[in-house]
């Protein structure tokens, strides 16, 4: 097994575990800071003057701002509010922008004269790095296998609609290479499946867009692309062959995001669903082990030689957004 494959999945987790870890952080200060009326304002550092209404904004980890109007999309310098490029694109939603993560990269879904198209560009300059009208689409979720320049790309079409109507569709998984945007492969998922409304409202008649928030983004692992929107699939990453193939439902009860994040150690690969915890072989991608029966299990934390597994929770409905207590409020400890 390449111990690189190995090295880049462990950043993976550890990377998710510490974007929890501040986000925890960030919501606890900002409550506390929120209850005490009397503390003062933070001044205002900078303000930027842009050609119409901003509908939207991003904070990306390279400290700029990219910000959509009904006109046009900007990049902005974080600390000075400074416009670092312009680009007439028209009206884009929020999910027609997706900066890459662990690069320099932003996708743009770009669309004109009735003909779209994908474009990265370079997220400092605003320069095309490349472009591909074979890809169409609202960017979804990316996967970067960054010692390969590997880049997963999952795209859904026409993904509006009412919340109280729901919103299926069917993805198409892309395997491109990063620094091209060559297509080596495509898949497509065998049916569609539920997607969650970015905003519900009091009035039924307004129309909002739908992604997949309610499901856990692919991942890379030993020369392997996991997906997790139709239960667990394992594609080779040469060929897009399917190589793993389990199904069970995701989303429970209605429920966003009641099964967890995979973790893994050198060996195997820790998944959750279907109230059950399953242990994969990283070589095989077969089944060594299943624990049944825990009820909804959205967390799974790996310590040494011991699996812990959190049941239950407080979780959004996908029709209206409303909290719901999941059931098994608890923390199961499997032995990996």
């Amino acid at each position: 097994m390449n111990p690189a494959h190995k090295n880049t999945f462990s950043h993976i987790c550890i990377i998710r575990s510490l974007i929890f870890f501040v986000t925890t952080l960030l919501l606890s200060a900002f409550s506390v800071h929120s209850s005490q009326n009397s503390a003062p304002r933070a001044a205002q550092e900078w303000s930027a003057k842009l050609d119409s209404e901003v509908r939207f904004y991003q904070t990306t980890e390279l400290g700029v701002l990219v910000a959509g109007t009904d006109k046009s999309l900007y990049a902005l310098d974080g600390e000075s509010g400074d416009v670092l490029w312009r680009r007439k694109t028209g009206r884009l939603d929020e999910t027609d922008v997706a900066p890459v993560i662990g690069t320099d990269l932003l996708l743009l879904n770009l669309e004109k004269n009735g003909k779209t198209r994908i474009e990265a560009i370079d997220l400092l300059t605003g320069n095309t790095v490349w472009q591909s009208d074979k890809l169409r689409g609202s960017v979804m979720h990316l996967a970067l296998e960054p010692d390969n320049g590997w880049l997963a790309i999952v795209l859904v079409r026409d993904a509006k609609g009412k919340p109280s109507d729901g919103c299926k569709r069917k993805p198409a998984v892309h395997l491109l290479h990063l620094a091209t945007g060559e297509e080596l492969w495509r898949y497509e998922l065998e049916s569609e499946i539920q997607m969650m409304p970015t905003r519900w409202f009091a009035d039924d008649d307004k129309e909002t867009l739908f992604t997949l928030d309610n499901y856990r983004a692919p991942l890379f692992a030993d020369n392997r692309l996991f997906l997790f929107y139709e239960g667990v699939t394992g594609l080779a990453v040469q060929s897009g062959k399917e190589l793993l193939r389990e199904r069970f439902r995701i989303n429970e009860e209605g429920l966003a995001l009641t099964e967890a994040d995979p973790v893994a150690d050198a060996e195997r690969l820790y998944v959750s669903g279907r109230g059950r915890v399953r242990a994969l072989s990283r070589a095989t991608g077969k089944l060594i082990w299943e624990a049944k029966d825990l009820g909804l299990t959205p967390e799974l934390l790996l310590t040494g030689e011991s699996l812990f597994v959190r049941t239950g929770g407080r979780f959004s409905q996908l029709k209206d957004g409303e909290i719901e207590i999941g059931r098994a409020s608890c923390r199961e400890r499997v032995s990996s």
